[in-house]
């Protein structure tokens, strides 16, 4: 049995302690005032134009597409899932742009969250170094902030033995106090900011959002599963969760698919290295992800789920997701 820690930092399975780690903190613990003036900064989620229902879509792809080679999993070292969730964020917006909107005068570069975890801690009133941080202040800082590209100055991604890439517990840690980021990085993060975030209420807007190129987070203390290696069903095969215990933490939702017996599901990137298992492939899907039924993410939108979007608002975008 886990002993469920809601805010923060590592999990205690039968006695001994696991390299996985949470991070997630609810906009309910912040002060009623911090509360309603994110809120008031969220906008109702609507797709302007036409939106032509599709089967499928998976942005993952695209973003390998853009990246040039396999760029998930990661491997979060401390409570810096919410760190994570921004760079899935960030990496498909841009990846959406370039390689299906024909955008080429931009250059897809890897985004820097670390950066924004700390700015997201300090705006949630976690001050100095430590782990965790709010999604709704995550939010904040791509929306205001912006998130910077990595150069040459910055920690360098590790590429580990199962293919997971990290920057490690001492970069996570350094950075995550956003009162002294080691590196003044504020002007260069200002040219890439999130333009509109919207709370979604209900798997049908997750699919909406997906299917026009936005990028999801999902935040909850309700849902997880103890038995991380997630066994592949169905035909054809995915690692299909099913929920069996209670994580504070946030992930990101790049993907979804009608699947002929499972229905409407959807594809959750994880930020614990390749801890879900090999995945069968079937759909392309990258390591450290699973899936998720559509009733699951409809009780998790009962709690914090974000959209992104690089526009004022959310216009419905022809996408050719046969990549």
């Amino acid at each position: 049995m886990i002993d469920y820690i809601k805010w923060g930092g590592r999990q205690n399975h039968n006695g001994s302690i696991n390299n996985w780690n949470f991070g997630w903190k609810p906009i309910d613990s912040l002060p009623e005032d911090q509360r309603q003036a994110f809120k008031s900064t969220l906008k109702p989620f609507e797709i302007t134009g036409e939106d032509a229902d599709v089967k499928e879509a998976l942005l993952y792809k695209v973003v390998n597409k853009a990246a040039g080679y396999e760029f998930f999993p990661w491997d979060q070292k401390t409570g810096s899932c919410v760190g994570h969730g921004a760079l899935a964020v960030m990496a498909t917006l841009q990846a959406v742009e370039i390689v299906t909107q024909g955008q080429t005068y931009e250059q897809w570069k890897l985004p820097f969250f670390l950066f924004n975890y700390g700015q997201s801690r300090k705006r949630g009133g976690l001050h100095g170094t430590g782990d965790g941080s709010f999604g709704s202040s995550m939010a904040e800082s791509c929306r205001i902030d912006g998130v910077p590209p990595i150069d040459s100055n910055l920690p360098q991604p590790i590429k580990q033995q199962d293919g997971s890439w990290t920057f490690g517990s001492d970069a996570e840690y350094k950075w995550s106090n956003g009162d002294k980021p080691p590196i003044d990085l504020f002007a260069v993060a200002n040219r890439f900011r999130v333009n509109t975030t919207s709370q979604l209420r209900n798997s049908n807007e997750v699919k909406a959002a997906l299917r026009n190129g936005y990028p999801v987070t999902i935040a909850s203390g309700w849902w997880g599963f103890s038995n991380l290696k997630v066994s592949a069903k169905g035909t054809p095969s995915v690692q299909l969760a099913t929920k069996s215990d209670s994580w504070g933490h946030q992930q990101s939702c790049l993907g979804y698919t009608e699947h002929p017996e499972f229905g409407l599901i959807f594809l959750i990137q994880n930020s614990w290295g390749n801890a879900h298992g090999t995945p069968p492939g079937n759909y392309g899907e990258p390591k450290g992800s699973y899936w998720m039924r559509a009733a699951d993410m409809d009780k998790i939108c009962k709690e914090e789920v974000f959209a992104f979007s690089n526009f004022d608002g959310y216009p419905a975008r022809k996408i050719d997701w046969t990549l």
